[in-house]
Parts: C-alpha cells; structure tokens; sequence
C-alpha cells in the first residue's frame, strides 16, 4: 500500500485535498478507497457475490457506466471502488443514488464511516473524502458514450445477420410458380 493511500485514508476530513477525477472525451474515472469495518468483510463478499451473479444487478440501472469494480485488498481491510463513466463526476454519483442507492448501501454499510446513499451530499462527502487520485487514466473510446457503443454494437448484428442471410443460396423455384 502506497504511503500516499495510507495517509488520505487516515487524515480527518478538514485535512483532505479535493481530488478531481479526470474527463478525457467525454469518459471521466473515479477511484475510492475505504477501510472495512471489522468483522464484516464476509458479509461484503457475499453482497458483491450477489450484485455480480443477479441478472437485475442495480448497477444495471446506471446506463453512463462504461465498467465499475470493486476489491476487496489489503488482508481484506479496504474496499477499492474503481469506474469509468459516461458525464460528470456529480452526474453519476447522483444517478447511482436515485437508481441504486439499496445497492450502494448493502456495499459501503460494511465499511466505516459510510453515511448512507440518502441524502445526497452526505454520500457526496463520503466520496469526497474517499476518493483517491488516479495517476494513468485510459478509455480505448474517449468521443463515444455507451449509448453509442451498444447502438454501433446492435448495428453489428443486424449487419451480420443480413450478411448470413445474403450468403445463403437462392432457394430453388418450384415448377408452375413463374407468373
């Protein structure tokens, strides 16, 4: 664990530097870091286990998410939270508290000092106080949103399918049907 993580994690809130998360296109990155409450990692696994294995997912919901990870590291002490996302940083924290703040509860309700989803600046600040600098920043597709990706992607297959369609031998005329 780098020395720069250990000291954000343990100054008071009053200490803490703002951290601006970085926008390249239109994708922005944000990466939070908060210690586990003791005793509950188990529980933290078995509710991202969930959130992973359920085809109603609340991250689902958040149509700007482009991927979101969470770790469990550090001899299971800390919680990393990393996404990259369509919008302003504000933007989504906003959403995944209006379409997901159950999920973001079952997760961060295992790690100390957590506020809750509701209200929102009190999940803001948590996220604030959190929320680590990213050094190296990399989205492949930095002009198009997910909107645009699963659209160019639904248009691949609607492509292909016309193409296999195309490819097919002509089927063979039956006698007696020529008008």
């Amino acid at each position: 664990m780098s020395d720069d993580v250990n000291e954000t994690i343990s100054r008071p809130t009053a200490e803490i530097e703002k951290v601006s998360s970085k926008t390249i296109g239109q994708v922005t990155e944000l990466t939070v870091i908060t210690p586990i409450k003791d005793g509950s990692v188990n529980r933290l696994r078995q509710v991202l286990a969930g959130i992973q294995a359920s085809p109603e997912s609340p991250i689902k919901r958040i149509s700007s998410i482009h991927f979101a990870r969470w770790v469990i590291f550090d001899n299971d002490t800390r919680l990393l939270f990393t996404s990259n996302f369509d919008g302003s940083w504000e933007k989504y924290l906003r959403d995944f508290v209006e379409l997901a703040a159950d999920g973001l509860d079952a997760i961060w309700s295992n790690c100390e000092n957590y506020p809750g989803a509701k209200p929102f600046e009190g999940f803001k600040a948590y996220v604030q106080k959190n929320q680590i600098k990213t050094d190296l920043f990399y989205p492949a597709y930095p002009a198009a949103s997910v909107k645009q990706i699963l659209k160019a992607l639904d248009w691949e297959q609607k492509t292909n399918t016309f193409q296999r369609e195309l490819a097919k031998p002509p089927k063979p005329s039956t006698p007696g049907a020529e008008a």
